[in-house]
């Protein structure tokens, strides 16, 4: 069975693939077999009976979606800097304690799981 990963992969592969093909005739192989490429800049057209969108849209998205990305990218960014804490407020001291404890926790308990795999053995 394939794992989530997987089949989230293959989608985004797979509509990917859709998207380029789409935009390459969309913008490219539209305009070189109209008879009025000009007017395509503004207007709907038809490409075998497709509706064609104006190719100012072919500019216009991708970069709208690139600015849209960039901004989205720097909130995350700033989102992730107002809510990490300051370096003088993180204690080292604390966090090798607390590590320390966890430590010998987990030696307790490996101890502890030891004594009872050697009294069910006897």
């Amino acid at each position: 069975m394939l794992g989530k990963e997987k089949v989230v992969g293959a989608l985004m592969t797979l509509i990917s693939v859709i998207l380029v093909i789409a935009f390459f005739v969309w913008g490219i192989l539209a305009p070189a077999l109209s008879s009025n490429p000009e007017q395509m800049f503004w207007k709907w057209s038809s490409f075998f009976g497709i509706p064609v969108p104006p190719l100012y849209w072919v500019v216009f998205i991708p970069l709208f979606l690139a600015i849209l990305l960039a901004g989205l990218l720097g909130a995350w960014i700033g989102v992730a800097l107002v809510q990490s804490p300051e370096p003088t407020e993180i204690n080292i001291e604390e966090i090798e304690k607390e590590l320390e404890e966890l430590e010998k926790e987990e030696e307790k308990e490996a101890e502890a799981a030891e004594e009872g795999e050697k009294a069910s053995a006897e």
